[in-house]
């Protein structure tokens, strides 16, 4: 049985897709020698033809000739999949299986939007081996935990959920598999845990991850030193959730990075840095760490569950300055637009950014997107509000402006399914007050103006293009 795993387009800039390489070495190991990756946005070189997108991935796909075809989908990816996996039902009867984020956590919407045959929810290597046994072997569906369906009554079928995998399960990741991509990309997203240990409201992840699973270190050594030997990687970011939580594994991790000399980069808990992980992360080469902050109020950031040691706002200061002395580049994620949030707070969050800025930290500022999944969403339903944000002018979560080109024959079909296209309205402020207000904090903060990178030809394409919706929707404002 062949099988093919897509990573879908999403955007101009590729970051090989580590997280399928560990899906497809699982189904290797367990039988399914002949799987295979297709990365659409490696794969297909002509993203500029728009007209096609669709149509060429469907060609790219079907050429490989799968008997199973199992696509990822997060919530940028979302309107891609849907308009992808119903050609892919038009042209073929081959099985097809969607997983990741956004089916997790929207497993109805997905199956009737897509029309594909299953989804996969939560982690995805056991369900899908398990998945892929009865497809060959032609058995029953109803013992697979983590499995959605629609059956011969048309009748969707939730079976129960599947606990998480003992991550000393997994193989060794085989490069090999995108080694193309690999060798030529320097943007490298790799994990050494899976999973949080908080609960926090405004994250979509609780839904999926229960807690905090750590790999093995000699395993994450070993994968490093073959992407630096083999692949030419110099630089990398753990995409953890947050790999600062347990102190001593982190530690020990960091010792054995040093002799790799490598730079790389962090998410971690503002709450988790003391001096001592400050000083292993300097020494293993760590030089960027990413923090959420959330909001300059630290009665915000309780409501919001983030469960902080310290909860002050001076600590997080002095933490930071800390981190600012010994060479580290920092950067620090705010967001305004929660529901119990007043006009109060979003000038505390302003002045809090902007007192961190000044000592040289970077800043982002961002809408809370309600993603599928949020707690916030069950909560304070009475408080979300439809909006465009285009016509507002306002910072979108989920889709920059390459992205809105690539997906701008078909995203108004999905409109009312994209979390982009609502807000939380803070209960004493109307909507064209709360837009003022935030684009007024961005405009001091000196984050009006898009600085994602793209390269020459795609900026000149982009400016020169002639895309009707694309012009008429001002997707182009300071490029």
């Amino acid at each position: 049985m062949k099988v093919l795993i897509v990573n879908p387009i999403w955007s101009f800039q590729n970051y090989p897709p580590l997280n399928l390489v560990e899906l497809a070495s699982y189904l290797i190991q367990n039988g399914f020698k002949n799987t295979k990756i297709l990365d659409l946005n490696f794969d297909l070189k002509n993203k500029f033809n728009i007209d096609n997108l669709v149509i060429d991935s469907v060609k790219k796909i079907l050429k490989q000739k799968p008997d199973v075809i199992c696509i990822t989908c997060n919530a940028v990816q979302f309107p891609f999949v849907c308009e992808l996996s119903k050609e892919l039902k038009l042209k073929t009867k081959t099985a097809i299986v969607v997983g990741g984020v956004m089916a997790s956590l929207a497993s109805k919407l997905i199956l009737k939007l897509t029309k594909a045959d299953f989804v996969i929810r939560g982690e995805g290597e056991l369900t899908l081996l398990e998945l892929l046994q009865v497809i060959q072997n032609k058995t029953s569906l109803k013992n697979i935990n983590g499995l959605s369906y629609i059956d011969v009554t048309g009748k969707i079928i939730k079976n129960k959920n599947r606990k998480l995998l003992n991550l000393n399960e997994l193989p060794f990741p085989q490069f090999n598999l995108i080694s193309k991509n690999l060798k030529n990309n320097k943007n490298i997203w790799l994990t050494a845990s899976r999973g949080c240990a908080y609960k926090c409201k405004f994250c979509s992840g609780n839904e999926i991850w229960e807690y905090q699973r750590v790999k093995n270190i000699d395993f994450i050594i070993k994968q490093l030193k073959i992407l630096k030997t083999k692949y030419g990687v110099k630089n990398f970011v753990f995409g953890d959730d947050c790999l600062t939580l347990n102190k001593k594994w982190v530690e020990e991790l960091c010792q054995k990075i040093r002799p790799l000399k490598l730079k790389w980069g962090c998410l971690a808990r503002i709450d988790s840095i003391d001096d001592e992980i400050l000083f292993y992360l300097k020494k293993s080469g760590c030089n960027h760490i990413y923090h959420g902050i959330e909001s300059g109020s630290a009665q915000v950031r309780h409501q919001l569950d983030k469960k902080m040691k310290n909860n002050n706002n001076k600590k997080i200061s002095d933490i930071i300055q800390k981190e600012l002395k010994s060479g580290f580049n920092i950067t620090c994620s705010f967001m305004t637009g929660i529901p119990f949030e007043t006009k109060k707070n979003i000038m505390q969050t302003f002045n809090f950014a902007k007192q961190l800025q000044k000592s040289g930290v970077k800043i982002q500022l961002w809408l809370l997107t309600p993603y599928h999944g949020l707690k916030l969403l069950d909560e304070h339903k009475d408080q979300l509000r439809e909006i465009d944000r285009l016509q507002y002018g306002l910072q979108r979560d989920i889709f920059d402006k390459g992205q809105i080109f690539l997906y701008s024959k078909f995203i108004n079909k999905y409109k009312k399914y994209n979390p982009d296209n609502f807000i939380f309205l803070p209960k004493d402020m109307t909507l064209d007050k709360f837009v003022r207000l935030f684009h007024d904090i961005r405009q001091k903060l000196g984050l009006n103006h898009n600085k994602k990178q793209l390269t020459g030809k795609e900026i000149f394409i982009l400016k020169n293009i002639k895309n009707e919706f694309y012009f008429n929707n001002t997707m182009l404002i300071k490029m």
